[in-house]
């Protein structure tokens, strides 16, 4: 029987935060919602879903995969129908995280960095993000518009965002 791939949708952040404590923050926010919450760990292969209490310290650091579901029954419809929202609004999500692979990449800017608040009119412009010492975290949700994927995404923003400020900044000489 040939099995049918189906995507989701990705979303990517480029981080300076410690991803492996991003992720157990956010994980440990959705775990009150969600008590019969199952974690697998991926990489060359998926390992088996277990209870996110005893998953939660093998979160690797560095680079990892983690496959999110809401309980047996999330998991079950997961693997017929993919990436998708059940009838409560809900869906199954992953989080895939490693070192960036390119020193610098070209970003176009669509809001102002500096954020000078003078009222100006903002054009977009093209930058260099110096990705060296980055990781790149990408997000596969159900869908790019449903309150759960926006919710998602907003958790692991601010999850990253409150880790990033535990880094210590870099020494100058």
């Amino acid at each position: 029987m040939e099995r049918k791939v189906i995507t989701g949708y990705d979303t990517v952040f480029i981080t300076g935060a410690p991803v492996d404590a991003g992720v157990r923050a956010m994980l440990d926010g959705l775990s009150r919602n969600w008590p019969e919450m199952l974690v697998a760990l991926g990489g060359s292969t998926l390992g088996p879903f277990a209870p996110w209490s005893s998953m939660r310290d093998l979160v690797p650091a560095g680079r990892g995969e983690v496959y999110v579901v809401r309980d047996p029954v999330m998991k079950e419809r997961w693997d017929d129908v993919g990436y998708s929202l059940m009838d409560g609004g809900e869906g199954p999500f992953a989080v895939l995280y490693r070192p960036s692979p390119q020193p610098a990449i070209e970003v176009q800017l669509h809001e102002d960095p500096y954020d000078f608040g003078l009222g100006i009119g903002f054009e977009p412009y093209s930058a260099t993000l110096v990705t060296a010492g980055l990781s790149l975290v990408t997000v596969v949700a159900p869908d790019d518009e449903s309150p759960f994927s926006r919710g998602l995404l907003d958790s692991l923003r601010q999850a990253l965002i409150s880790k990033a400020s535990t880094v210590p900044p870099a020494l100058t000489t």
